[in-house]
C-alpha cells in the first residue's frame, strides 16, 4: 500500500511539473502575482460572476495583441497572460475564475480549463479542434456545462448569418496552408454550427433589455460581416446601474473598461449587428 501511494505521489509530481514546465517563466510569475491578489481580495469566496469580473479587472492595460495561441507548428495549448486578443482575454479570465483555490499546485486545474474552454470537448487534436466560431464556442461551452446561452429567453431573435469565412479564406491561415485535409474538416464544422438555431439581440433592442445583461456575463457581439457569425467579445461589468464592456480592445491597444455605455458602444461601431449573451452556471445574482 505504501508502495502504492508513492507511486501515486511521485507520479501526480512528475504530471504537475510537466505541466508547470509547460508555462514560461514570465507567465510563472504573472500567475504568482495573480495568486497574491487573488488571496489577498479572497476572489475565491466570490459568488462566479463577481470573481470574473474581479478577475478581468485586474489585467486592465495588459497589451493588445493578436494571433498568440498560432506561434507553434503543431497545435497545442498556448499560456500567454502577458497579451491579450479578445478572445484570449476572456478564455484566460474564464479558467482563472473556474479554479477552486489560487496557488501553485493548483496550476493544472487552470491549464485544465483553459484546455476545456478552448478547445472543443478539451480535447487538442489538430488547429480546427480549437473554437475558433464564438457561436461554436457558446454552442460548446452550453454543452460542457460551463455557460448558459440565455440569449432567447432576454428576448432574442433568429439570428441567420452562416458561418464560411476559415473555409473560404483557408490561405490566410497558416495550419491550413500545411494541411489541405483540415480545410474539409473546417468547412464539415461550419456545416454543424449553421445546421444550429441561433439567437440575439439586435444592438437597436440592447437599451431596453440591458436591465437583464449582469455584472460577468460574457458579451458576444454579432457582426453584419458575411461568413462570420461574431467579431468581438467582452465582459458585463454594471456601475451605477450602466453596462459597459471590459475587453481587450483593438483601438485602444489594451485591456479596458469601456467609458461608453454597451448600447453606446454597439451602436459606434456600424459593423455590430448586436449582441449574444452567455450566463456562467451557478451564476448568483446579488
Amino acid at each position: 500500500m505504501k508502495n502504492f501511494i508513492l507511486l501515486f505521489l511521485l507520479t501526480f509530481s512528475t504530471f504537475a511539473c510537466a505541466q508547470t514546465d509547460s508555462i514560461s517563466q514570465e507567465d510563472q510569475t504573472l500567475l504568482k502575482r495573480f495568486f497574491e491578489y487573488a488571496n489577498q481580495n479572497n476572489i475565491s469566496k466570490l459568488p462566479i460572476n463577481e470573481k470574473i469580473s474581479a478577475i478581468g479587472r485586474y489585467f486592465i492595460e495588459t497589451p493588445y495583441v493578436g494571433g498568440t495561441l498560432d506561434i507553434n507548428k503543431q497545435e497545442q495549448l498556448v499560456v500567454n497572460l502577458r497579451e491579450f486578443d479578445c478572445v484570449t482575454f476572456v478564455d484566460n479570465v474564464l479558467a482563472l475564475a473556474l479554479m477552486d483555490k489560487y496557488d501553485k499546485s493548483n496550476l493544472p486545474q487552470f491549464l485544465t480549463n483553459l484546455k476545456k474552454i478552448r478547445y472543443r470537448n478539451g480535447e487538442i487534436t489538430d488547429y480546427t479542434a480549437r473554437l475558433h466560431y464564438s457561436s461554436d464556442w457558446l454552442h460548446e461551452m452550453e454543452h460542457s456545462g460551463i455557460i448558459e446561452n440565455i440569449t432567447k429567453e432576454k428576448g432574442g431573435i433568429p439570428f441567420t448569418n452562416k458561418v464560411s469565412f476559415i473555409s473560404q479564406n483557408w490561405q490566410k491561415y497558416p495550419a491550413l496552408q500545411k494541411d489541405s485535409s483540415l480545410v474539409k474538416k473546417m468547412t464539415r464544422i461550419e456545416k454543424e454550427i449553421n445546421a444550429r438555431e441561433y439567437y440575439y439581440i439586435p444592438k437597436e433592442k440592447v437599451l431596453p433589455f440591458v436591465g437583464q445583461i449582469k455584472t460577468g456575463d460574457i458579451i458576444l457581439i454579432t457582426t453584419q460581416k458575411k461568413g462570420l457569425d461574431t467579431s468581438h467579445v467582452g465582459i458585463a461589468v454594471e456601475e451605477n446601474g450602466q453596462i459597459y464592456l471590459l475587453h481587450a480592445s483593438i483601438s485602444s491597444k489594451k485591456v479596458t473598461l469601456t467609458e461608453e455605455t454597451l448600447p453606446e458602444y454597439l451602436q459606434r461601431i456600424t459593423s455590430h449587428s448586436g449582441i449574444m449573451i452567455g450566463r456562467l452556471v451557478n451564476f448568483k445574482s446579488n
